[in-house]
């Protein structure tokens, strides 16, 4: 794989790096709590103009979902 820099030179990765005094692990967080970015379609954003409406609209559906049964994607973590 090439990589093209600022300068328009060329540089090839390779294929293999090796990290001797490398440490596994030292930026994980097992506590952390991440924030994820969601993105509306175009036409949703007229209607879910701020991340406050779309949490009054997912918290009104809820009692439909917690009535079904969960798949993995809606059980809470």
């Amino acid at each position: 794989m090439e990589i093209k820099e600022e300068n328009n030179q060329r540089r090839t990765l390779k294929k293999e790096y090796n990290f001797p005094k490398g440490e596994r692990g030292k930026f994980y967080r097992p506590d952390a709590k991440l924030n994820l970015p969601v993105y509306l379609e175009p036409d949703l954003r007229d209607y879910f103009p701020d991340a406050e409406s779309v949490n009054r609209a997912l918290r009104c559906l809820l009692p439909v979902v917690s009535s079904q049964k969960a798949g993995p994607s809606l059980k809470k973590n």
